[in-house]
């Protein structure tokens, strides 16, 4: 809990940042900008998955590592992440071709270069990870962040178009590197014994096959919106899809950080991964479901606040996918239990089943344009949800009834607030827009702490969250 107060206090200083920076750079760059880069990035970015091989979670969950182990792991890493470099940059003509697009060439270039350089640092940062050293971590995302982004806003400033994007999404990883080189003061041997990796890569196998098939099936949509509609329409669909995980990403990130080893070192006590998964799991519900209804209700305002008029077009694409939003926090969340008690081929099959079903969903979506694959998306991930769970947790710790349990009266009470900011919304929308939000976010806010406090179990269930108001005060003593 204190490592996850850690990451979450660094993620609060990157939210403001990358939120202050989304404001600032949406007015200065265009749709076509931003479905530029993620033309790009949904082609080579399927490639970089075999950057780590799944070997960094690895050495995050094996009980014993040494020495020569982890530098074996190093090597691999530098050699593959060289090798996927030389690919991508080989593939700047391929995506040229691919899209009938000229300005794609040299922005692939750049991105097998930083491709590299993320390499270097895999190791140093799961090290980091297993030695729990949180407050390490969430320093260097946070000074990472803000430099990254002021290179990116200033180049956008000056007029740089697109290669704004393409800095911060290069120059992050970059910065990344040399920083856990200077937090991590291990070094890798020059040595490299095959035998020493062989469980590693094994694990790693299960990892990167689900990684690999789940990137795939999670980026067709923008490949199909950008061949088939245009950059314009990709850059509305990703600036929407952004904006609506940024918040939850600053929650989810930090506490699935926190949760991969905790639960590692749990995998062999049932009950205790049992208990600090339920704990973790309703967090994760009583933070995250709320915060998706209310952006979904005030989707227009929040388009308006903190992109501009010429981004009003994604408001209607923002308020889909946040349907989709609503359970993915909390879903995400058994492919944790997967990794954590090392049932990797699990992992990897249940990944090919939902990838096969989300591309299907996707190819029929796009008839429609991009509310259809937004809408396909939608339906697919509620239909997986029951299938999902029975497959994913089965003969693990935790009983699927447990999991629906822990998110069912966050759910409930959240679907309530909504109804509540809805009908606020729709008689006060003469409002500002700014005024509009801050209402509605204080309203729904109030009725959905008064909610738990309804009834006697809801109260024992909300004493979990104000617990940690005392873990909060325990660590700075």
């Amino acid at each position: 809990m204190k490592g996850g107060f850690s990451t979450i206090a660094g993620q609060v200083f990157s939210f403001v940042i990358n939120i202050s920076s989304t404001i600032i750079l949406a007015r200065l760059l265009t749709p076509d900008d931003y479905g530029l880069v993620a033309m790009v990035t949904a082609v080579t970015g399927f490639i970089t998955i075999f950057n780590d091989l799944g070997l960094s979670s690895a050495v995050i969950q094996k009980e014993n590592i040494n020495q020569q182990q982890v530098s074996a792991v190093f090597w691999i890493n530098v050699i593959i992440s060289l090798g996927i470099a030389i690919i991508v940059a080989l593939l700047a003509p391929f995506l040229v071709h691919f899209y009938d697009e000229e300005r794609l060439f040299y922005m692939t270039i750049v991105f097998s270069v930083g491709i590299f350089i993320s390499g270097l640092s895999l190791q140093h940062s799961a090290l980091l990870k297993r030695q729990m050293k949180f407050q390490n971590l969430a320093l260097i995302q946070a000074i990472n962040s803000f430099l990254s982004i002021l290179c990116g806003v200033l180049l956008a400033w000056f007029g740089f178009g697109y290669w704004a994007i393409v800095a911060i999404m290069v120059l992050f990883p970059s910065f990344n590197t040399l920083a856990f080189w200077i937090a991590c003061d291990w070094r890798p041997s020059f040595t490299f014994k095959a035998y020493n990796v062989k469980s590693f890569v094994k694990f790693g196998a299960g990892i990167t096959g689900f990684d690999l098939i789940n990137y795939f099936s999670r980026n067709m949509d923008n490949v199909l919106i950008g061949k088939y509609i245009g950059s314009v329409a990709l850059g509305l669909y990703t600036k929407a899809y952004q904006l609506l995980l940024l918040p939850i990403t600053q929650l989810r990130n930090p506490l699935n950080s926190v949760a991969l080893p905790a639960l590692s070192t749990l995998q062999n006590d049932r009950e205790k991964y049992k208990s600090y998964y339920k704990r973790f799991l309703f967090i994760l519900a009583f933070f995250s479901m709320p915060a998706v209804v209310f952006m979904a209700v005030f989707s227009e305002e929040l388009i308006l606040i903190v992109l501009g008029d010429q981004w009003i077009a994604a408001s209607s694409i923002f308020q889909i996918l946040a349907l989709a939003a609503f359970i993915q926090p909390t879903l995400g969340t058994i492919g944790l239990v997967m990794i954590t008690t090392g049932d990797t081929k699990r992992y990897f099959i249940w990944g090919c089943i939902n990838a096969v079903l989300v591309v299907t969903a996707f190819f029929i979506g796009v008839q429609w344009g991009v509310d259809g694959v937004a809408k396909a998306y939608v339906a697919v991930t509620y239909l997986l949800l029951f299938p999902s769970l029975y497959y994913s947790l089965q003969g693990s710790p935790v009983p699927v009834p447990l999991f629906l349990k822990e998110i069912s009266l966050p759910a409930l009470f959240s679907i309530t607030c909504g109804v509540a900011m809805y009908f606020f919304r729709y008689y006060f929308e003469s409002l500002h827009e700014i005024i509009l939000c801050a209402s509605g976010f204080f309203i729904g806010a109030v009725l959905y702490l008064l909610l738990w406090f309804t009834s006697r179990a809801s109260r024992e269930r909300a004493k979990q969250v104000l617990e940690i108001r005392h873990v909060l005060t325990n660590k700075f003593k």
